[in-house]
């Protein structure tokens, strides 16, 4: 029988992110470029198509050990069209756990700046197939009995929607902050917004500046006699 879960719950909890990176780390065959992998998705919100194509040259990295990733045209181009600026370069942000692991992986292969960050030990990139078949055993592996028959985390996409909440949630939640999201993650605030829309906070009725938001509907004092219509000399 599947669980009953509420929208919330379709998504994977930092603890079930973090365990199934563990979890793949652990693989016996490419599993520390399959957690480097599945960790580009999970805190930095990519597409599996985008991380796929990311290069060393890609990765920004600063002295305090955060950076960011930048997200070229040809990487957007073969994900759902739902961005209102593909064809643009976009920096995504890089927290200093995801920033080591990559700066790791790129020492642990002496990768120069043109190589690809992902590739698996035999030398074949992580396709689809491979990326797949190793998200359903890592699902298996580490959710409940009950979660496996759920939605929850169904896809590997999964990852890139629980960062995506945690950002949502964990900001201030203004039009800039939604907008800032929507830029990171390559999608419009509109669609991000709706698909997210659990993780924004409803404003109490208190809280709602009813007083602006007369003020800014009062039409204008209007003359109490009509103005001549100019005419032509």
């Amino acid at each position: 029988m599947a669980a009953v879960v509420s929208e919330e719950t379709f998504y994977l909890s930092d603890r079930q992110c973090f365990a199934i990176l563990d979890w793949a780390a652990e693989q016996p065959q490419s599993g520390l470029v399959l957690r480097a992998f599945l960790a580009s998705i999970a805190l930095a919100a990519l597409h599996p198509e985008e991380a796929l194509v990311l290069r060393v040259r890609d990765v920004e990295i600063a002295d305090d050990g955060t950076g960011w990733l930048l997200v070229h045209p040809q990487a957007q181009e073969r994900r759902e069209k739902d961005s209102d600026r593909m064809g643009a370069v976009r920096r995504v942000p890089v927290c200093r756990d995801l920033a080591a692991i990559l700066k790791e992986e790129t020492i642990r292969r002496d990768l120069r700046p043109d190589d690809a960050i992902f590739v698996l030990d035999d030398g074949r990139p992580p396709t689809a197939e491979v990326y797949r078949k190793v998200w359903r055993q890592a699902r298996a592996a580490v959710l409940q009995a009950h979660e496996i028959d759920s939605p929850l985390g169904r896809n590997v996409s999964a990852l890139r929607d629980a960062c995506l909440a945690a950002w949502l949630k964990n900001g201030d939640q203004t039009a800039g902050h939604i907008l800032a999201v929507a830029e990171c993650a390559g999608m419009s605030a509109p669609r991000l917004a709706e698909r997210f829309a659990y993780c924004l906070r409803k404003p109490t009725r208190d809280e709602i500046p009813w007083d602006r938001l007369e003020a800014a509907l009062v039409l204008p004092d209007l003359p109490s006699k009509p103005t001549p219509t100019a005419r032509r000399p």
